[in-house]
């Protein structure tokens, strides 16, 4: 009888030992660290294309005080659940010259898919496409959504989570309490530096990255 006591409690404390790695597992997928210091990082010039097909040169960037990155992931629900904010912020940064932009990094979203995803989401800022997430490793972002904010030179200001909605092992407050994309936004445009230049994002991570043409 002991010895079928000892084999009993043995299973159960390897399966509950079990059930708590799997959220912890999750989380090491869904919760980006920040990939290097922020404000040491910078946006070369790039082979984007716009919603068009037209290609995208960093030199459009000029006559705006910043400009924001918002990446995108079509079928993330956070990412998605986000969209109402994006878009309500860049509406509202227009007229302090910034610019705002929504960035597709999974090479299987077509400009028609992230077409319909833009209409669906009511998300009216201009995309921008980079199937080879060059851009995405310029700026260390790992997951969708996360939000980037750059000089116009294309020097990174800030990168990381829009606010604290989500805590890094996905759970989610119902109304965030710190607003970390716009503080540093109001920073930057005020002339200095965001106190906080990054932070954790917690979303989905970045699809595999289309192979470069050699």
């Amino acid at each position: 009888m002991r010895r079928w006591f000892d084999l009993i409690t043995g299973r159960l404390l390897f399966a509950l030992a079990l059930s708590a790695l799997v959220p912890l597992a999750t989380t090491a997928l869904l919760a980006a660290p920040p990939a290097a210091e922020a404000t040491k990082a910078s946006i070369a010039e790039l082979s984007l294309s716009d919603s068009a097909g037209k290609p995208f040169l960093l030199k459009q960037w000029d006559q705006h005080k910043a400009v924001v990155l918002f990446f995108l992931g079509t079928e993330c629900p956070v990412s998605n659940g986000y969209a109402p904010d994006m878009q309500t912020l860049a509406k509202r940064l227009t007229a302090e010259r910034v610019a705002c932009y929504g960035i597709h990094c999974d090479p299987t979203v077509t400009p028609e898919d992230a077409a319909r995803h833009a209409k669906e989401y009511g998300l009216t800022f201009p995309l921008l496409f980079d199937p080879e997430q060059v851009l995405a490793r310029a700026a260390g972002v790992r997951v969708t959504p996360e939000a980037v904010v750059l000089s116009p030179q294309g020097k990174v200001l800030y990168r990381g989570r829009l606010d604290d909605r989500y805590a890094t092992n996905g759970k989610r407050r119902d109304q965030p309490t710190v607003y970390d994309l716009e503080n540093a936004l109001r920073a930057v445009l005020a002339g200095k530096l965001p106190e906080v230049s990054e932070t954790a994002a917690f979303g989905c991570p970045l699809p595999r990255a289309k192979q470069p043409v050699r």
